[in-house]
């Protein structure tokens, strides 16, 4: 039976995020999609003016008919994986039974499960200071090192930097607002990842965002990584994680999806 999985990226990042592990779960017979996000606004340099029109529910809307459009194609709903703001997309298109298994991978959380630390505000504080939902923003390189790389080989995260995108104001204000989402209306397997090193996603918040879905329907699972952080997608140890990922969702894969 045909198996295939939406892998959606995290906020400044594109498709290509996912180039370290995507070739792993394309390995175990995955069919892969990896879409960027609005690439023709969402750009490294010299972004659109309409690109602040685009909010979190734009994001949403995009991944969802992207899950429709692999169920028409594939004869079955996919599971998703989503990275940070993609791990929160990746929560919506669960409660809306879009896919058919979710790994919420160091996720941005829900409204109810949100914390807040002076290491994020750090990592975000050139998009925190400006608090202008009506410009678009790249995550300052000082922030990036300290909040997001911070367990990326210091060669490498020049590298890592330079493919970040500029984003929506609006969007960070979302991220920042939180939306709610029904547990009671996720009826799929679930798994939800922390990286403890996290400085971007706490992992104290993904913790409880974990408690949060272990109440849903089909109750969820929940795994920490001791020595990753929030590039837990590309770091030392990101080949453990996908390995675990690969087996979660071969035990996990349900047929009549």
């Amino acid at each position: 039976m045909p198996k295939s999985l939406l892998m959606i990226h995290g906020v400044g990042c594109g498709g290509d995020a996912w180039d370290v592990m995507r070739p792993s779960f394309e390995w175990a017979g995955w069919h892969c999609e990896a879409p960027t996000l609005f690439p023709d606004q969402r750009v490294k340099d010299n972004p659109p003016p309409s690109l602040p029109n685009l909010g979190l529910d734009d994001y949403i809307e995009a991944m969802s008919a992207k899950a429709a459009e692999m169920t028409q194609e594939m004869g079955r709903k996919p599971a998703v994986i989503g990275h940070s703001m993609g791990g929160l997309i990746a929560q919506k298109l669960a409660e809306r039974g879009d896919v058919s298994q979710a790994i919420f991978l160091t996720p941005a959380q829900t409204k109810d499960c949100a914390k807040i630390s002076l290491s994020v505000i750090w990592t975000f504080a050139n998009v925190i200071l400006a608090r202008n939902r009506a410009k678009s923003y790249k995550i300052w390189r000082r922030g990036f090192m300290y909040g997001v790389a911070n367990k990326v080989p210091k060669h490498k995260q020049d590298e890592v930097y330079r493919s970040a995108l500029y984003d929506s104001g609006r969007v960070y204000g979302d991220l920042t607002d939180g939306i709610d989402i029904d547990e009671s209306k996720i009826k799929i397997p679930t798994l939800t990842i922390a990286a403890s090193h996290d400085r971007a996603t706490l992992p104290a918040a993904v913790r409880k965002l974990a408690e949060k879905y272990a109440a849903a329907t089909v109750p969820g699972d929940f795994r920490e990584y001791p020595d990753n952080a929030h590039w837990i997608i590309d770091e030392p140890g990101t080949n453990i994680v996908t390995a675990d990922c690969v087996t979660w969702l071969a035990n996990n894969f349900q047929s009549d999806c």
